[in-house]
């Protein structure tokens, strides 16, 4: 069974077409979003009715908490200054240019979701098991936070986003994977990245994804709406952290 793996899109529609495209000509048999799919980009409305349209199974992200309830902040980690006067206007923008239709459907959206594939249990969660939408499990993530969670989880694979990282560890006996971001890469990469997972017989295999898509168009969106020009500059550099590119395969008997 083919499965696709895909989070914080960050109402980058380009992106999200583009990665669709991709997934279709893959004949997937089902497609999970790890929440964010508002936040940052310039089609907050057009994307969520995007995944509304498809019936993409999709849990929470901190800014669909935010945008969906109206909040003040979306509880990220932000540097003072200008990263937090970016942040804000973002989600301020971002709240009047959705209608109550999809706070709606935000607010809908489950903070976690357990399935079982083919004897493989999977949990998704858009930060961590123990703090579904604000923690940030990275590759450096200490052991002992990560012996914590896997205490608490009863699942095979933890599958996580908000970070906008690439990630597949192996850790106490669970398997921590992220696949990276749709519409906002943050490993030096400007690609839209998702994971594939093939699960066969209680065995799963990832595979990430980078995909091509209008990055000028988005750029183009950004600036006639008057967001901050640094979330054009995100978009274009795929920010400055590396994580590697192009094709990570990694099997695990379960």
């Amino acid at each position: 069974m083919l499965l696709a793996f895909l989070g914080d899109v960050h109402a980058n529609l380009e992106a999200l077409t583009a990665v669709l495209e991709d997934i279709e000509k893959r004949n997937v048999d089902e497609i999970y979003c790890l929440g964010d799919l508002v936040g940052y980009g310039p089609d907050p409305e057009e994307v969520v009715r995007e995944f509304e349209k498809r019936s993409i199974k999709s849990i929470m992200g901190n800014y669909d908490d935010a945008v969906g309830y109206s909040k003040s902040s979306c509880g990220c980690s932000y540097s003072p200054g200008r990263e937090t006067e970016v942040g804000d206007i973002s989600l301020n923008w971002t709240i009047e240019h959705t209608s109550e239709e999809v706070k709606k459907f935000l607010r809908s959206l489950p903070k976690r979701l357990s399935f079982e594939v083919e004897n493989v249990k999977f949990l998704l969660v858009h930060g961590s098991p123990l703090n579904e939408l604000l923690e940030y499990i990275k590759p450096d993530t200490s052991a002992n936070r990560l012996r914590e969670i896997v205490q608490a989880v009863s699942e095979d694979v933890i599958v996580m986003g908000h970070t906008h990282l690439p990630m597949v560890k192996y850790a106490f006996g669970k398997l921590f994977v992220n696949p990276g971001s749709v519409g906002r890469p943050k490993d030096a990469d400007p690609r839209a990245s998702y994971m594939i997972a093939r699960v066969e017989k209680g065995v799963v295999q990832f595979e990430l994804v980078r995909v091509v898509y209008d990055v000028k168009k988005t750029i183009e969106k950004i600036v006639s709406r008057d967001l901050p020009i640094e979330l054009a500059t995100v978009l274009a550099l795929g920010q400055s952290f590396n994580m590697g590119h192009g094709k990570v395969d990694f099997s695990l008997n379960l």
